[in-house]
């Protein structure tokens, strides 16, 4: 049965879900302006021709922390990570993983493309061009990339010490990646909230899904 899942899992797909409406409407639009102007008065931009905030190292040090969610570190994770679970726990383990980040790149692919302003868009600009600032893609990938990565590598085993620092080290790197994309002036605040909001609703329902017994669903 769908109820019998892990209700911590429902509690996150909902109150996320919930966010992610939220942020569609503008309600973090404010803070995102707040945020903006704290930003600018305490580091100024670049340079006259940059809206980036502070001096050169410090753009250069907050790119490098918004790779972990670009789409060349997320290809190579992705790879050794499928390969890995594949060796050590089967081809089902690797599989749920790769159902988890593929579609998750599907769906957010597809939420950018409703709030495109491209007025066509081509197979090239859907794979190397930003097709829409909000959600931010980064944020969203990363949170279902690393989350899905704690998951897959933690343990049955009675080591829950373990299986915390995984999440915890999972979290502390989506909570950076986000940071960095309205740091860098990338993204507002509204559009990195959308991104871990969707991204953790995703993360939820996938792992939600694959947790269900579908021969006894559709047996029934």
């Amino acid at each position: 049965m769908f109820f019998r899942t892990n209700k911590t899992l429902i509690l996150i797909f909902v109150s996320s879900l919930s966010i992610f409406l939220l942020s569609c409407f503008g309600v973090f639009d404010g803070l995102s302006a707040v945020v903006a102007k704290a930003l600018y008065n305490a580091l100024g931009y670049t340079n006259k021709w940059s809206y980036s905030y502070g001096p050169p190292w410090f753009v250069n040090m907050v790119g490098d922390v918004s790779a972990l969610g670009s789409r060349e570190l997320v290809l190579i994770f992705s790879t050794f990570i499928f390969f890995y679970l594949k060796m050590i726990r089967g081809s089902k383990a690797a599989y749920n993983f790769l159902f988890t980040v593929v579609l998750g790149i599907f769906l957010i692919i597809v939420t950018k493309s409703i709030t495109s302003k491209h007025e066509e868009l081509y197979l090239k600009s859907v794979l190397i061009e930003t097709l829409s600032n909000f959600p931010s893609g980064h944020t969203f990938i990363a949170t279902v990339l690393y989350f899905a990565i704690a998951k897959n590598l933690s343990t049955n085993l009675k080591f829950e010490l373990v299986n915390k620092y995984l999440f915890i080290s999972a979290a502390i790197i989506v909570v950076l990646v986000g940071i960095s994309r309205f740091v860098s002036n990338g993204h507002t605040v509204t559009e990195v909230i959308s991104g871990w909001a969707l991204g953790l609703a995703w993360y939820s329902f996938a792992q939600m899904f694959l947790a269900l017994d579908h021969k006894t669903i559709f047996n029934k």
